[in-house]
């Protein structure tokens, strides 16, 4: 069963640079919920072993981010790293989500900010730390990143 598993990452691995060799002079990317929804899978994957729940993921227009991760509690919207998060109460089913902007400079721009956004939900939803920033929580995931061709940053 783990043989399959790493074997069904190497695969996955190998297709995902395949995509990102093909896509690196593709310009002006505008991502749809369901290739979002698609990607997500891959990643979680690829760079946190599967662990992640299924979250909605909305594609619109932001201003001043590419992505956010929002836990929705008792109607509070709270984005990661923006409120003392030590109140959240993860003794009650939360509600995760990540938005992402309309249009991105290239495909690996939207990767690698679908993935940043998904280390915070890993943050959020499996460490549940406390202020879920870009903490060494956060950077913890600079080398699996890197093994991906992915870079993570701030």
């Amino acid at each position: 069963m783990e043989k399959r598993a790493h074997s069904k990452k190497k695969q996955l691995k190998r297709q995902f640079e395949n995509k990102l060799a093909m896509s690196d002079n593709i310009q002006g990317y505008r991502p749809t919920a369901l290739a979002s929804a698609h990607w997500f899978s891959k990643l979680n994957v690829m760079l946190f072993g599967g662990k992640l729940g299924r979250v909605h993921i909305e594609v619109k227009r932001l201003v001043g981010d590419w992505g956010r991760c929002v836990v929705n509690w008792d109607n509070r919207k709270t984005p990661k790293g923006k409120f003392d998060q030590r109140k959240i109460p993860y003794h009650v089913p939360l509600e995760y989500y990540i938005q992402l902007h309309e249009k991105f400079p290239t495909w690996k721009d939207f990767i690698e900010t679908l993935a940043h956004e998904m280390v915070h939900l890993y943050q959020m939803s499996v460490l549940k730390d406390p202020f879920s920033n870009h903490n060494q929580n956060f950077y913890a995931f600079r080398q699996r990143f890197e093994n991906a061709g992915l870079r993570l940053y701030r």
